[in-house]
């Protein structure tokens, strides 16, 4: 005989109709997903963009978005209580999209930056933003870069490589994310040692960068917009 979550048992007058609708609930209720999905990624620092550019066509990289500006938004509880746990909530538009991203913190790597990442799109950003605040999160960091995004398939693998290229503020940066070999291998073929991989956060990197003039977020200035041009 079927039994209800406290124990007892019921018997149904209505031909199962009770416990057919306790098994409809019991179905509708979403499970918590015990997959961890991983996102392993380094960046690099780029002195010649024009260069790099054809070393990535010649790689055999397709262009997958054209260079577009990318708007971000990271936010936090006003004590930063995320930022501590070395976590991320971050709001982003790209290429036409809204994409909400979780980060969880990163784990123990030499070379690379690993950690957790679940993403999903959002279809009203404004409404995301209410949303939010409400749940008492607050705006902590802005961020502008203009974004190639470029992917790789590797010979005999199912998968692919994502590579961007970053021109912000602060300089300019290749982004690979892949598994930690097909990482060492591409930035082997651009002839990119390990010692020039870098896992810090663009947060990080403009919070100790000369070029901030004081400045509280990394965004361009009105007049660098309108003159930027694709190099």
């Amino acid at each position: 005989m079927p039994l209800l979550h406290n124990g007892e048992s019921f018997t149904s007058s209505e031909g199962g109709c009770q416990g057919e609708r306790l098994h409809t609930m019991r179905s509708e209720t979403p499970e918590r997903s015990k997959q961890v999905q991983l996102e392993i990624e380094v960046k690099i620092k780029i002195r010649n963009l024009r260069k790099l550019r054809g070393d990535l066509l010649e790689l055999g990289c397709t262009e997958t978005v054209p260079r577009s500006l990318e708007r971000n938004w990271t936010w936090d509880f006003p004590g930063q209580s995320l930022r501590q746990q070395g976590k991320l909530l971050r709001v982003r538009q790209f290429a036409g999209q809204c994409l909400l991203t979780f980060k969880g913190a990163a784990r123990q790597s030499r070379h690379f930056k690993i950690r957790e990442e679940q993403e999903t799109v959002v279809r009203d950003r404004r409404v995301l933003d209410v949303i939010l605040e409400r749940l008492g999160l607050q705006v902590m960091f802005r961020y502008e870069k203009y974004r190639t995004s470029y992917s790789l398939r590797l010979r005999g693998k199912r998968g692919t490589v994502d590579l961007s290229v970053d021109e912000t503020p602060i300089g300019n940066y290749l982004e690979i994310e892949g598994t930690e070999a097909d990482i060492h291998g591409i930035a082997k073929k651009l002839g990119f040692k390990d010692d020039a991989f870098i896992k810090e956060s663009y947060l990080a990197l403009f919070a100790k960068s000369r070029s901030r003039n004081g400045q509280q977020d990394m965004v361009f200035a009105r007049f660098v917009k309108s003159k930027a041009r694709r190099v």
